[in-house]
């Protein structure tokens, strides 16, 4: 499967997810379909954006994958390469089950994300930075001084997701 995936995925044009949506929901009730994606991202740099924008689209509807290829996902995401890719995992977090096991890839991840070129890509970092947070709780001070930095530093667009992590911290305290 994985082979036909990749000449699949490489005739998308990057832009229209019509594409995109027929590929996943043609597939989608397989699992080596999911396999072959993780598989893809991680040895397909320019494959990636596609591939995780499927898995992503997967979980908007509500379903989830085996634990273990979320683990694979999340121990690899320091490898990624492209933004819109980093962006898709950040956007992922919130939505699955993070194992302990990659927790510390993970953080490195996040970290990465907080001081990317790419303002939804650092917008995004500062949540999953939060979402780490509740794996090891002794980081929420620092990311609560890194939102405050950020409340002072950054743009409109990453304020509003940093206010939104910020009253979290205060509800959790």
């Amino acid at each position: 499967m994985e082979s036909n995936l990749i000449h699949i995925l490489k005739k998308w044009d990057g832009i229209h997810t019509d594409y995109l949506i027929a590929c996943y929901d043609h597939n989608h009730h397989d699992i080596s379909f999911f396999e072959s994606l993780v598989n893809i991202t991680y040895n397909t740099t320019a494959l990636q954006t596609a591939t995780t924008w499927l898995i992503k689209h997967h979980y908007d509807h509500k379903k989830t994958l085996p634990q273990h290829l979320i683990n694979e996902l999340l121990s690899n995401s320091t490898k990624l390469k492209n933004w819109e890719a980093k962006l898709h995992i950040l956007q992922l977090l919130p939505k699955v089950l993070i194992s302990t096991s990659v927790i510390n890839t993970l953080d490195l991840f996040v970290r990465a994300c907080i001081i990317s070129k790419k303002k939804f890509v650092r917008a995004w970092g500062y949540q999953g930075f939060y979402e780490v947070t509740k794996h090891i709780p002794e980081y929420k001070q620092e990311l609560r001084v890194l939102c405050q930095n950020a409340m002072q530093a950054e743009s409109a667009s990453i304020k509003s997701k940093v206010r939104k992590i910020l009253m979290h911290l205060d509800k959790n305290n």
